[in-house]
C-alpha cells in the first residue's frame, strides 16, 4: 500500500505530463466540455470566490509538480477547449477521439512514456503527481533501464474507502481489493501494470455526470453528504 510518500534517493526522472481533455462528455448533457467547466475551488481544494475552470487547475497543478514539461490532448469533440487553451499558450496535441485506448496508443507513438492526466479530477494536488513519479523511480522503471517500457503504474484508491455516493469511473482488483482508478497514471509501451495506491477518497472524484459536478460542488463548499 502507498500513500504520498517522500521517497529518499530517489533517481530523477524528466517526465512529460499529458493531460487528456478530448473525452466527448456525453454523460454530463448539453454539448458541455468538461475541461471548461468552473468551479469555485482553490489549490488546496477548498472554497474560493473565484471560480476556475478545470483545465486550468489540472495545468497548475502539474506546472508545480516534478513533470519536465506537459502539454493538452484535445480532439475534434473538444473543439471550444482547443480554442480556450490556445488562448491560454498551453502546447496542443490532437488525437484522433476514436476512445480512451485508441487514444493513448496515439499519444504512445510519439511519447514512450508519460504522464496521463484526466482533465476531471477536481481534487487533484501536485503531491499526486509527484508520488506516482516517484513510484515509477524508486522502482527502477525510469530512463537508462532496460525495463524502462514493461511496465505502467495506475493511480488509484481503495473501493472502501470512497464515500457511497461516489460512482467510481472504473474499478479493478489487485491482491483482492478492488480498486478505483483515478485518472493518473505513467503510461508506458509494456504490457505490465502496477497500481499506486492513494488513501484519498477525493482523489477517486471524477466529473463525469451533473451529478458528479454536485458532489464535488458539495465537497468544496462542506455540504456534501456524510
Amino acid at each position: 500500500m502507498f500513500s504520498l510518500i517522500n521517497f529518499s534517493f530517489v533517481k530523477k526522472v524528466l517526465m512529460i505530463a499529458i493531460i487528456l481533455a478530448g473525452g466527448k462528455s456525453s454523460r454530463l448533457g448539453e454539448r458541455k466540455e468538461k475541461a471548461l467547466i468552473k468551479i469555485k475551488i482553490d489549490r488546496s481544494g477548498s472554497r474560493s470566490e473565484t471560480p476556475k475552470r478545470l483545465i486550468d487547475s489540472v495545468v497548475e497543478n502539474v506546472r508545480d509538480s516534478k513533470a519536465e514539461g506537459f502539454l493538452v490532448a484535445i480532439s475534434k469533440s473538444t473543439p471550444k477547449t482547443a480554442e480556450y487553451c490556445k488562448s491560454q499558450d498551453y502546447e496542443l496535441l490532437e488525437t484522433p477521439g476514436k476512445g480512451y485506448h485508441a487514444d493513448l496508443r496515439y499519444l504512445l507513438a510519439r511519447y514512450p512514456e508519460f504522464v496521463s492526466v484526466a482533465c476531471d479530477i477536481a481534487f487533484l494536488k501536485p503531491a499526486h503527481i509527484n508520488a506516482i513519479i516517484d513510484f515509477y523511480s524508486h522502482n527502477d522503471f525510469g530512463r537508462g533501464n532496460s525495463t524502462r517500457t514493461s511496465t505502467s503504474i495506475t493511480g488509484a484508491v481503495p473501493q472502501d474507502i470512497i464515500p457511497p455516493y461516489v460512482v467510481p469511473s472504473y474499478v479493478f482488483e489487485h491482491d483482492g481489493r478492488k480498486l478505483v482508478a483515478v485518472g493518473l497514471n505513467i503510461v508506458t509501451r509494456g504490457r505490465k501494470d502496477l497500481p499506486l495506491v492513494f488513501n484519498d477518497p477525493l482523489l477517486a472524484i471524477n466529473i463525469n455526470t451533473p451529478f458528479d459536478l454536485e458532489i464535488v460542488k458539495a465537497k468544496v463548499t462542506g455540504d456534501a453528504r456524510k
